[in-house]
């Protein structure tokens, strides 16, 4: 009975590794620019994560079934434990945390690109000091912002 639920440890963490790929995947298109890539990727990643959770689910079930429950620490909980069933738990947990920390990563990266993005914004919209910027809300100069006409008339 414990291999069922070994199996299912073991494509849980096969998935979350393919999950973590995304993410590297998705952090390269970040760092390109790539912006096609990043709405093909947030599909796989959606799709992906909800194919988690419904795994999620049955492995719960399967270790309920066997006595077993995860700790508050990821730790396997419970009074028999098999140990093939703690090496595909341990291999889990470890694939889980390098996936979250993937993911934190590519929330820092965006962060960046968010705080670059508003501060070219600013610089943009400042001119002279006053309220009129150079750049209006529809991205043509203001009304007023002065400079060289390039093309004689």
């Amino acid at each position: 009975m414990s291999q069922s639920l070994i199996q299912s440890l073991q494509r849980e963490t096969e998935a979350i590794q393919v999950f973590g790929q995304l993410l590297a995947d998705e952090r390269d298109a970040l760092k390109r620019g790539d912006f096609q890539s990043l709405s093909e990727l947030l599909t796989r990643k959606v799709e992906l994560g909800q194919a988690l959770s419904r795994q999620l689910s049955a492995r719960e079930a399967q270790m309920g079934a066997h006595g077993l429950r995860a700790g508050p620490e990821g730790q396997l909980l419970g009074r028999q434990i098999d140990p093939a069933v703690a090496d595909a738990w341990r291999k889990l947990i470890f694939a889980a945390r390098a996936t979250r920390d993937g993911n934190t990563l590519n929330g820092a990266v965006i962060s960046a690109h968010l705080d670059f993005t508003r501060e070219a914004i600013q610089a943009l919209r400042q001119h002279g000091g006053g309220d009129a910027g150079l750049y209006g809300k529809d991205g043509k100069a203001a009304a007023g912002a002065g400079g060289v006409s390039l093309a004689a008339g």
